[in-house]
């Protein structure tokens, strides 16, 4: 269990020489962890639980208290871009974990690339960075010094594959039917001898009939409420413990794929880490490594629980003591004091409806159902009007998109028929906003959710009409679970730490954006990042000679 600072007095001493002017050379290893779906507030309503790697975080890092994934569409892909490129999704254009390909006239993955089939699982879907429009962090350090290893591990797909940019070394992600983790042949054409060894280790079938019972004893959930809810998961199997697949039998896909909706995820995934750092050699020379570690479990718990659970607050404590037995394991094999960890999220989850309105706060869940329907009708009658010259076939992705297979509209009918759909959503009280297509192409709107609409807007990938909930408001027909990905402050609001050397300890409460972590890195790595990012320096955490 790890209780204190890295390496004790070495990193001490090397934070003290940076502070004072020292010549110190870059970190031999920079750790970006990006936890699914957490919250900024988990690191004040859990503190007293984190004795590991959590808690030395808090207490020997930059802490950012106020910092948000300043864009509208918080998803996966879109956080995990935004936070490695240093722009918004309107510029490095993951705007969503799927978005309408105008070019294409059709839905999109983000990651998806059939050009770039699965290693070992040709009959997968394709996976590769090709949507990704601009370079990232480990980009920048190939460029300055290739020798660098760069390297990115995630149980989702869209998390590896968008943080481990363009050139890297090696991006690994989980394989929901077997266990096993993979990549594509944009990285590829065979797996390594260690990862063939991990992966018939069967590491991940090791869990089977394991359960997960709460790590402390009744009193330290205090922050939590009861264990059992009835809006949480299936309704029905929502207390501790929870059984990682079936008593008899053997693993099979149903496991492999429920295995990550709990804290095992991020075991398996910190334990396929340590392979990989050793097995390749990162983090043991002079040449600065870097390695983006996505967390995925977290955001699946969070969607079945929410975050005023005692699975959400368990998780957390787990992932407290799985760091700290991480960041040992740096201290031994890399080093202590001679490397950077920055840790944030991609996005963060709006509490149950039912929990806030307990609570006294008005909050609810919205059928989008009806609406769906009510414009389809007024797609066909505008049509029949001739005000449009057929009625388009709609896509809903991050929004509406209109597609016209049979005829062309005309710019005028086009804009026209946007505004028309943007009046009647937001004609509806559980919707506080709509935007067309051509209002955030214009940039003509003002406020903070329509500009962080304007940073989710791609004029190539984006649907012609965006609406957002009121606050506090859930779409989905089933009163289960809880989301995310809204302009509201809950989605956006995210934590923001760095810690390491050349990192003065404290918190700051000023309003800071995820696009500000890849050039502070790139500071700390004594890179210069392309111009004109959206993100900035933020030298307040940094020593002295640093934030020059």
């Amino acid at each position: 269990m790890r209780t204190g600072r890295p390496g004790g007095i070495a990193f001490t001493v090397a934070v003290f020489a940076l502070a004072c002017g020292g010549d110190l050379e870059p970190p031999k290893l920079t750790v970006v962890i990006v936890v699914d779906q957490m919250r900024a507030d988990y690191m004040d309503r859990f503190a007293d639980g984190f004795t590991g790697g959590l808690g030395w975080l808090a207490r020997s890092g930059a802490r950012f208290t106020d910092a948000h994934q300043d864009h509208a569409r918080t998803e996966t892909a879109a956080g995990h871009a935004t936070l490695v490129t240093g722009v918004f999704p309107s510029r490095h254009g993951i705007v969503g974990n799927s978005f309408y390909n105008r070019l294409a006239e059709a839905r999109q993955y983000s990651v998806g690339d059939s050009t770039s089939p699965i290693v070992g699982f040709a009959d997968d879907a394709g996976m590769s960075p090709a949507n990704l429009l601009t370079t990232t962090i480990g980009d920048w350090l190939k460029d300055v010094r290739p020798a660098s290893k760069r390297y990115s591990v995630a149980i989702k797909n869209r998390s590896a594959i968008t943080m481990g940019g363009k050139h890297p070394d090696g991006v690994y992600w989980y394989h929901y039917d077997t266990g096993r983790w993979i990549t594509s042949t944009y990285y590829r054409t065979s797996y390594p001898a260690w990862v063939e060894a991990f992966n018939e280790a069967g590491h991940a079938a090791a869990y089977f009939g394991q359960e997960w019972t709460l790590s402390r004893t009744e009193d330290a959930y205090a922050e939590s409420r009861e264990d059992a809810f009835p809006n949480e998961a299936d309704g029905t199997n929502t207390t501790f413990p929870h059984l990682m697949g079936q008593t008899d039998g053997d693993p099979d896909w149903r496991f492999f794929a429920d295995l990550p909706n709990s804290p095992f995820g991020t075991e398996l995934t910190l334990a396929f880490a340590r392979e990989l750092i050793v097995n390749e050699g990162v983090g043991t020379d002079a040449t600065p490594d870097i390695l983006f570690l996505g967390l995925s479990s977290a955001d699946w718990v969070g969607h079945e629980y929410g975050p005023y659970s005692r699975e959400v607050q368990d998780y957390y404590l787990q992932l407290d003591r799985y760091l700290g037995e991480f960041f040992s394991f740096l201290d031994e094999h890399v080093g202590a004091g001679q490397y950077v960890v920055a840790l944030s999220a991609d996005h963060g989850v709006l509490p149950m409806p039912e929990e806030l309105t307990r609570r006294g706060i008005a909050a609810g869940r919205y059928d989008l159902r009806p609406l769906r329907r009510e414009i389809r009708q007024v797609a066909r009658a505008a049509a029949e009007a001739g005000e449009l010259p057929a009625p388009p076939e709609l896509v809903f992705t991050g929004g509406i998109a209109l597609r016209f297979s049979e005829a062309t509209p005309t710019s005028e009918q086009l804009a026209a028929f946007r505004q028309r759909l943007a009046d009647l959503i937001r004609s509806k009280p559980e919707i506080a906003q709509a935007y067309t297509y051509d209002e955030l192409l214009d940039g003509v709107g003002s406020g903070k959710i329509f500009g962080r609409h304007l940073r989710s807007f791609h004029p190539d990938r984006s649907a012609d009409v965006f609406f957002e909930l009121t606050e506090n408001y859930l779409s989905g027909a089933t009163p289960r679970g809880t989301s995310h990905g809204s302009a509201w402050d809950y989605d956006t609001s995210v934590p923001l730490i760095f810690a390491g050397p050349g990192v003065i300890p404290g918190e700051h409460g000023e309003y800071t954006r995820t696009v500000d972590m890849a050039p502070t890195l790139a500071r700390l790595l004594g890179i210069t990042p392309p111009d004109a990012l959206d993100g900035r320096v933020l030298t307040v955490g940094l020593s002295e000679r640093l934030s020059r």
